[in-house]
């Protein structure tokens, strides 16, 4: 009898070929100190050092390829801005020391597919995000909207996460997906290559 190859749910497909390195970020970068109990002031200040210097590139990849998001599709709205405003309010610069020995194998998305296996990470981590900023309010209260923009619901667009999903649901061709597959886990190492806890590079 003839097989037929379909092409898998999209969605399905980067949850699998990112839960490892999803998983991993989730239980050992800096981001998990911000979901203990009693986190100190320190310690997120760590935290959104970590978290400005993975977006820079990030901010700067998807901007560069702007063209390539798809129609009917928020662009994209950089992270940066918010993480330099919060950090200013703690007193704290941008940490270069890190940054100059780190290298990340982040690329500039080179097609649609590259270029929504990218948003796919970014913007699920938005909606992850959540999460962290209730447990931060229950926390730091009322000072978090002083020093805490970045996690602030409404800060970014939030149809974005939906649109991703819409877009991801187009997709053809096994290609397509393998595309959008390393461009997310790309994205993830680099996530990690910043905010884990060793200093290896990313791979």
């Amino acid at each position: 009898m003839l097989q037929v190859r379909t092409v898998p749910s999209a969605h399905s497909f980067l949850h699998d070929a990112t839960k490892r390195l999803h998983d991993r970020i989730d239980q050992t970068s800096v981001l998990a100190h911000l979901t203990i109990p009693g986190v100190t002031l320190d310690l997120y200040g760590t935290a959104m050092q970590s978290l400005e210097r993975a977006y820079e590139e990030i901010d700067c990849a998807l901007l560069q390829s702007c063209g390539l998001c798809p129609t009917g599709m928020p662009y994209y709205i950089p992270r940066g801005p918010s993480l330099k405003r919060d950090l200013a309010t703690l007193d704290l610069p941008p940490d270069d020391s890190r940054r100059a020995k780190m290298r990340s194998a982040l690329k500039v998305p080179d097609s649609e597919a590259a270029y929504l296996g990218m948003r796919y990470v970014v913007e699920g981590a938005q909606l992850g995000s959540r999460l962290i900023y209730g447990h931060l309010y229950g926390i730091f209260g009322d000072r978090l909207s002083r020093f805490g923009s970045f996690w602030m619901p409404g800060s970014v667009l939030q149809g974005s996460w939906p649109c991703v999903l819409k877009s991801l649901a187009q997709m053809e061709s096994r290609a397509s997906l393998a595309a959008a597959a390393r461009a997310a886990r790309l994205t993830f190492r680099h996530m990690e290559c910043y905010l884990g806890g060793n200093e290896r590079e990313a791979p």
